[in-house]
């Protein structure tokens, strides 16, 4: 290869050829548009960026608002009858306490039924003047019956599966001759024995 040849003419270039316009366009569209009704489209646009404003910062917050207090009144409906309801709570809890047996009360014997088999037994025929229960033993004292009457009535008293052990301690007589008052102790029979 030479070494003094001329690099241009190793690289031939074209020639650039710029582009040229032969033709012209004399199309023209005319602007038919007034300003009165790009005004009005501007107007239209305007209000209704102004209306969807307006129905999420207002209108949303009114309802919400009237939502909310409509649930509050609910609310506070539903808590008066609460409060109605409750109104004898103390006396409710009070009944139900009563109501349920202690331990010690499940130990012992049901008072109700001691007090409804003195009820038949004695109470029709004599004047019960008191009635001590404690634990499983009961103290009963009555009058207004002769002597003969009062142990028919410790008899029956003492053919009930409840009573075990009857003790009559006193017997004594009042201003009339015939009428006694009598103390009767009695010990209740254990669950297992009367079942």
């Amino acid at each position: 290869m030479k070494l003094d040849t001329d690099v241009r003419h190793l690289v031939a270039r074209k020639k650039i050829v710029y582009p040229t316009k032969r033709s012209m366009n004399l199309y023209f569209k005319v602007d038919r548009t007034t300003a009165p009704a790009t005004a009005a489209l501007y107007i239209l646009f305007a209000a209704a960026v102004l209306l969807g404003l307006g129905k999420i910062m207002v209108y949303d917050f009114v309802s919400q608002e009237k939502q909310l207090e409509s649930h509050i009144l609910t609310l506070d409906q539903h808590t008066a009858q609460q409060i109605q309801q409750l109104e004898n709570y103390d006396q409710v809890l009070e009944d139900y306490i009563r109501s349920i047996p202690t331990q010690q009360e499940q130990e012992h014997a049901d008072v109700m039924e001691l007090l409804a088999l003195i009820d038949t037994t004695i109470r029709p025929s004599a004047q019960i003047s008191q009635v001590a229960i404690e634990g499983n033993q009961v103290v009963i004292s009555f009058s207004g019956v002769t002597l003969a009457q009062a142990a028919d009535l410790i008899v029956q008293l003492e053919q009930s599966p409840l009573v075990s052990d009857t003790q009559v301690d006193t017997a004594s007589s009042t201003d009339e001759a015939e009428q006694v008052e009598v103390h009767v102790y009695f010990q209740v029979a254990q669950e297992d024995t009367v079942s």
